[in-house]
This record gives C-alpha cells, sequence and structure tokens, in this order.
C-alpha cells in the first residue's frame, strides 16, 4: 500500500504546530523567548522531522527518542536562550506534555478525516487561543488576589527570572533619576551579575574607592536615603539595570533602566519573591 506525502505540506504543519507550542510554553513558564528566535527553532524541529520521514531506512526506537530528545533541547535552550539547568529540562518536559494533550486533539480530528486546510488553521487559533486563556486564568488566580508578579531583570544581555511583590506602601523614588525604586535581594543580584561583584558593592560605603571599579561604575552604584516603617532613617545601596519585565494578568509592564535598591535583610522579603516592586510602576 502507497501513500503520497507532500512534503511541503508536512513542513509548514509541523512548523506551525511546533511555533505554537514554543509561544504557550514561553507563556506558561514566564520565558522571555522572542518571535524570531520562535521561528527559527520551529524551523529547524520542522526540517528535523521532515528529515526523520525521508530517511530510506527504519529508525529503531531509542534512535528516535535521542534524535527528538536532541531536537527538543536545541529547540528550548535557542528559542528561549536557556543554558543547561532545571529551568532548561521543565522547558523540554512542558513543551512534550503540551505536545502530547495538541497532538491528541489533532489526530482525533484526522480521523475522522475533517482536516482540511481551513480546518487546521481554526485549530491551531483555537488551541493556541484556549491555552492561552488558560494560562492568564491560572496566573491571574494565583498570584493577582496575593499582588504577587512574574519579573524578568536583564542586565548585559543576562536574563534573570523571579516574582515580585506590588508593594503598595513603597514609594520610594530616586531624587537623581526621577525613577521608582524597587528592592532586591542581594542573592537574587548576585544571580544576574555576580556574587563576587555584589561582595564588592556592599563593601562601597567602608571602602568608597571601589567605586573606580569598571565592573561597579556600569551598575551606578549610589546611595538613597530612605525611612523604615518605624520611622527610623537609612541608606540603602542602590544600582541601576538595563530592563526589567513584570508579567501582570492583563499587560507586560516594561522599566528601562530600573533603579534597585539592594536588601541583604532576609526578612525583608517573603520566600515567593525576590523583589519588592514600587507602587507607582504599575500605575
Amino acid at each position: 500500500m502507497y501513500q503520497n506525502i507532500y512534503i511541503d505540506i508536512v513542513f509548514i504543519t509541523n512548523f506551525l504546530m511546533d511555533y505554537m507550542l514554543l509561544r504557550l510554553v514561553g507563556k506558561f513558564l514566564h520565558l522571555d523567548g522572542k518571535r524570531l528566535r520562535c521561528v527559527l527553532s520551529a524551523a529547524f524541529g520542522s526540517f528535523v522531522s521532515c528529515l526523520l520521514l525521508c530517511v530510506p531506512f527504519k529508525i529503531i526506537f531509542p534512535a528516535a527518542v535521542l534524535i527528538h530528545g536532541g531536537c527538543a533541547f536545541f529547540m528550548a535552550s535557542f528559542a528561549f536562550r536557556l543554558k543547561k539547568g532545571g529551568l532548561l529540562a521543565k522547558t523540554i518536559l512542558a513543551l512534550y506534555f503540551t505536545a502530547f494533550v495538541v497532538g491528541g486533539i489533532y489526530q482525533a480530528l484526522e480521523t475522522e478525516r475533517t482536516m482540511t486546510v481551513k480546518t487546521f488553521l481554526l485549530f491551531v487559533a483555537g488551541i493556541y487561543g484556549a491555552f492561552y486563556t488558560l494560562g492568564c486564568a491560572a496566573e491571574t488566580f494565583r498570584f493577582g488576589r496575593r499582588n504577587i508578579y512574574p519579573v524578568t531583570l536583564k542586565y548585559q544581555g543576562k536574563i534573570q527570572q523571579t516574582y515580585g511583590f506590588f508593594d503598595t506602601g513603597n514609594f520610594l523614588m530616586d531624587p537623581v533619576k526621577k525613577q521608582p525604586v524597587s528592592v532586591i535581594k542581594q542573592e537574587l543580584l548576585g544571580s544576574l551579575v555576580s556574587e563576587e561583584l555584589v561582595k564588592k558593592l556592599m563593601d562601597i560605603r567602608d571602602k568608597p574607592e571601589g567605586l573606580e571599579n569598571t565592573e561597579l561604575v556600569s551598575l551606578q552604584p549610589h546611595f538613597l536615603s530612605c525611612r523604615t516603617a518605624d520611622g527610623k532613617k537609612g541608606l540603602l545601596l542602590a544600582v541601576v539595570l538595563d530592563e526589567f519585565l513584570i508579567q501582570t494578568p492583563g499587560r507586560v509592564v516594561h522599566v528601562g533602566k530600573p533603579v534597585l535598591a539592594i536588601t541583604s535583610e532576609p526578612s525583608a522579603l517573603g520566600e515567593e519573591y525576590g523583589i519588592l516592586l514600587n507602587s507607582r510602576l504599575l500605575n
């Protein structure tokens, strides 16, 4: 029995499915995946699928698992600029799980022989819309009432993801830069720049000559006067990063050149979040 296979249709079908899966997983895990990177990753995955379809021999199961696993590894790491670690493994597992769910629905439609081009496009749009809405609803339910939102920090090409608490009592402003000031955990900043650099930052008060360090200058360290809840005055060391994004249920808030004050007190922030967001940022 022979069956005609149109390789261009196979490529386009796989490409659209892979792109949709990447965008959905990026939404669910709050990954910073650029559209172009997702497009290139989806094209690579579609190319591999077509290549496996065209080989003149049968690929044994262990080899197929390794090939598909390697393909998923490249797609996830390239699309979201992830290196090895727990987040990359979580992303790959999320890709497989989402593909399993979506693939089952697609197979059911194809079995009924109702899969036309129009039906396929409606299927892709419907699945994407449904999963996207579900993700927004789950995010709202989980964090909205507690004012906790996913946050992405960016500095010199490095990306750090965490959660921020919308602190309605934080009105701290940088008098020089005229920017709202959020508060960040010391260890969280260390994971974005380096622990050694953060240590040098925290020594600036006792060793002001450290400001001449080129790496420190790029962070624009400076001190801010603040008043605690009990009325006491103090100084907070603040730095300036390149950008950070706050993912709320309704929109993504982009903050350019954010000013972040560093705190080393574990009790200052909760365990579920690493940043106290300034109340002016979401108004």
